[in-house]
């Protein structure tokens, strides 16, 4: 049985999230847009779980190599689904609106630009 590390963020929303990362796989869709979902296994109150999944949009990594002249490795692509769970759980009042993260081309930038990474 693999031990998962528990990790612990506090939210500007004023919750405490508990969370871990359960597996990445691709996400391929016939309608929507397709990408990578990162799963995360998340509680507020130590009792309830659920699965909040982030999906990196193929589109998000398109604009991002095209504006830095670069791919994202994977560790890259981990940390933008990571910021963006993060942003969620400073922007919601309730787990209950953390089920669909996205990713999007709008929102790579502003996510990823307190890492600096391409300096």
């Amino acid at each position: 049985m693999t031990m998962r590390r528990m990790k612990t963020y506090s939210g500007e929303s004023g919750l405490v999230y508990q969370y871990y990362f359960l597996e990445s796989k691709p996400r391929r869709r016939f309608w929507g847009r397709s990408g990578i979902a990162f799963l995360f296994h998340v509680t507020s109150d130590r009792k309830n779980f659920f699965v909040a999944e982030v999906v990196v949009e193929e589109a998000a990594l398109q604009a991002w190599e095209k504006a830095h002249g670069r791919a994202l490795v994977e560790q890259e692509r981990y940390a933008a689904a990571k910021m963006a769970l993060f942003r969620a759980f400073d922007e919601s009042g309730s787990p209950d609106e953390l089920s669909r993260i996205r990713v999007s081309d709008s929102n790579i930038e502003s996510l990823l630009e307190t890492l600096h990474l391409d300096d």
